[in-house]
């Protein structure tokens, strides 16, 4: 079961990424392993602890407007600028 878990939250996260955009909306980086989905509006963080990997993966699914791709980079970057912590 885990493994089949495991697998299913990688291909969700992959359909996540594509339709939210597969590469940094800041500088235009492409690896997925090192792309993040960041919310938008700040408050990432604390929405992503209410819910398991798979949740947080579905509810970006059907709220895609809240969202977007960072590489690790300019999401880090963009914490600092907003002081997101």
């Amino acid at each position: 079961m885990r493994a089949y878990a495991k697998t299913y939250n990688k291909n969700l996260r992959q359909r996540v990424l594509s339709l939210i955009g597969a590469r940094c909306c800041r500088c235009g980086f492409d690896d997925a392993r090192a792309l993040q989905i960041d919310h938008k509006y700040g408050g990432g963080t604390k929405e992503r602890r209410r819910f398991s990997y798979t949740t947080y993966y579905l509810h970006t699914l059907h709220h895609p407007e809240n969202y977007q791709v960072l590489c690790a980079n300019c999401n880090t970057i963009k914490r600092v600028e907003k002081a997101e912590w």
